[in-house]
């Protein structure tokens, strides 16, 4: 089972807690981030307000915005070429 969010601020907590992204998502103008459901307890700790190195915090907030920027690319890049192998054929 996979736990999801589209929350980044979820999803920076988490990866400064030394969970990994399994995948994202682009939805529209929104990326998913997947991780392994052994997160639940670190997404709970979250909403109860669970302390977290800043630093930490900061470059998890940073990787993941970066990610973002990446995955939004690769769709439109992908997207432009489904569009460029249409009109050619």
């Amino acid at each position: 089972m996979t736990y999801r969010t589209s929350e980044l601020e979820v999803a920076a907590f988490l990866k400064a807690r030394g969970h990994q992204v399994q995948e994202a998502i682009p939805q529209g103008r929104i990326v998913t981030f997947c991780f392994d459901d052994s997160v639940v307890p670190d997404v709970d700790a979250y909403f109860g307000g669970a302390p977290v190195s800043a630093n930490e915090l900061f470059q998890a907030h940073r990787c993941l915005r970066a990610l973002i920027q990446q995955v939004k690319e690769h769709k439109n890049n992908t997207s432009e070429q489904n569009r460029y192998d249409f009109k050619t054929r």
